[in-house]
């Protein structure tokens, strides 16, 4: 299962199914101000698409982190980058699954499901929620992680596009040299028990993840991204992948 599939508590053909039905965004997206450059990589082209994330889901944050992590704060410092593909191909039904702030099927605990940038599959990069509030799409690394989402139904739809690829290695990149993340903290939800991040005190999610992006794709992904990095000073080296025991 991945992220919308979690969040709607059904599998990814009932995802795709009940996409077209989900209204569009009521506001027009806005591009951001001029692009900025972090260390010789100018920041990518980022539409604004901000869910509401006011008082009341902060503290459903810090509530979340207290359960979860054992401290209860909604602030994230970026310590690495989960990539994430959303089974379905409607990027509207994205938007409403992460504004919905609905709870979780099997705790029914809020904030709700959300990612910080959405990649469409033309490759616009959309931005959800501001990088200095933690997202709830990975469990176990909800306190350390930005979450990439991009529209499409598998593994092999994101490597095999070339703009939504493009655009993606572009946002990392940037990221990893604006926050110091070394290209192995950059990983795929199907890795996320090896993180070194993570964390999970809820015994029964202690050895939970997903089947999106997978080892053998985020190893060509990251030797892509690597490629992009020359001549910046990100550390380039291959995860330091830690025993889970799950």
């Amino acid at each position: 299962m991945t992220l919308l599939e979690t969040a709607l508590g059904i599998g990814a053909a009932a995802v795709a199914l009940i996409a077209p039905a989900v209204a569009t965004p009521t506001a027009p997206p806005a591009p951001t101000a001029a692009p900025t450059v972090a260390s010789g990589l100018p920041e990518p082209t980022i539409t604004q698409q901000l869910i509401p994330f006011g008082a009341a889901r902060k503290a459903q944050m810090a509530r979340y982190s207290k359960i979860h992590y054992g401290h209860g704060s909604w602030r994230l410092h970026p310590r690495g980058v989960v990539e994430h593909y959303t089974a379905t191909n409607s990027l509207e039904s994205v938007f409403a699954t992460f504004r919905s702030n609905q709870p979780d099927p099997e705790l029914g605990q809020k904030p709700g499901v959300c990612a910080h940038f959405v990649i469409d599959r033309d490759g616009t990069i959309y931005q959800m929620v501001p990088l200095n509030i933690r997202c709830r799409h990975t469990v176990g690394l909800n306190h350390r992680t930005i979450g990439i989402e991009h529209v499409g139904m598998s593994d092999a739809d994101v490597m095999g596009n070339r703009r939504q690829l493009r655009a993606s290695l572009a946002l990392t990149a940037w990221l990893q040299v604006r926050f110091g993340i070394p290209t192995g903290d950059v990983i795929g939800h199907n890795e996320s028990l090896d993180s070194r991040f993570r964390r999970e005190n809820y015994g029964p999610w202690r050895c939970q993840t997903h089947g999106d992006m997978t080892r053998a794709t985020m190893n060509r992904f990251r030797s892509l991204l690597n490629d992009n990095l020359t001549g910046t000073t990100v550390d380039r080296s291959r995860p330091d992948w830690v025993d889970s025991g799950c």
